[in-house]
């Protein structure tokens, strides 16, 4: 006689209680706070692909290569993935980023990625889930989340080669549409097929080279452009935000100050910046 079936699991559903939470693109991020003692966790099915973050509490995980104590937890579970992970004592809270099973397996078709439940050690992969983490209180456009989850994917390339030092050719031509096409509701695919190149290759070398994602430059053009908007005092703030392709002056307002200025362009416009901030915006 078999045992009992585990739980299915839809896209985005995890156990605890949902704080913050940020979807775009097939793409969902939330914060979530333990609700349960262990025993009530049951053994469930993930559909997606997903990567939990943890940001508090001792996290129990059947992932393989668990770091060592103190350092920052970092899960990747393929699609499929069957588990009870839980928190000790039921007390914990992390950030869950699930992907629809499609990125994950077109990201497959381009780098090696694992088999099954692994813990994410290196420093330059927890500093890409902070930023995706990031996305739940900033909400910073689409194309930005669905870069970083590239970047995140492609860091576990486990056959990635030796790159070239000279950028490609190819990322002057992402940059061309990024420019031409930054009021527009991008996805990472939609930048790649423009220009002849995977995803994950993409925001791979676009971080390399520029330090800055595709959808962080799409900000920043978009932020340039409600610069200089700003200095016209008969359009307001809600008009300004929709005519930079914000979806709203609160997501405006939001990524002006700690935006401007942070990748291409960093050039002395910051303290310009900061003068029309205090006499447009934080009043």
């Amino acid at each position: 006689m078999s045992g009992p079936r585990s739980l299915r699991f839809a896209p985005g559903q995890f156990y605890g209680g949902a704080r913050l939470t940020y979807a775009s693109h097939g793409i969902v991020v939330t914060h979530r706070v333990a609700d349960r003692e262990p025993d009530e966790v049951l053994t469930h099915t993930h559909g997606d692909a997903h990567f939990i973050l943890i940001s508090g509490g001792d996290y129990v995980s059947i992932a393989e290569g668990r770091p060592a104590e103190r350092y920052p937890v970092l899960v990747y579970n393929p699609p499929g993935t069957t588990h009870r992970d839980h928190f000790k004592q039921g007390r914990g809270s992390y950030f869950a980023v699930s992907l629809e099973a499609a990125k994950a397996e077109t990201a497959g078709d381009e780098i090696a990625l694992p088999d099954g439940p692994i813990y994410l050690s290196e420093m330059v992969q927890f500093a890409i889930a902070m930023r995706v983490a990031k996305c739940c209180a900033v909400q910073p456009g689409g194309l930005t989340l669905d870069a970083l989850c590239h970047e995140l994917l492609g860091s576990m390339d486990r056959l990635a080669q030796r790159v070239d030092p000279k950028p490609p050719s190819w990322l002057d031509r992402a940059v061309e549409l990024l420019r031409d096409r930054y009021l527009e509701d991008l996805t990472i695919a939609n930048v790649a097929d423009g220009i002849g190149v995977h995803a994950v290759h993409l925001a791979r070398s676009f971080r390399r080279h520029f330090r800055c994602s595709p959808g962080e430059f799409t900000r920043f053009c978009r932020l340039e452009r409600a610069a200089g908007m700003l200095t016209r005092s008969d359009i307001s703030l809600s008009e300004i935000a929709l005519e930079s392709g914000f979806g709203d002056q609160s997501q405006f307002t939001r990524a002006f100050r700690p935006g401007y200025g942070h990748c291409a362009g960093r050039i002395s416009a910051r303290g310009g910046c900061e003068t029309l901030w205090r006499r447009y915006v934080s009043k």
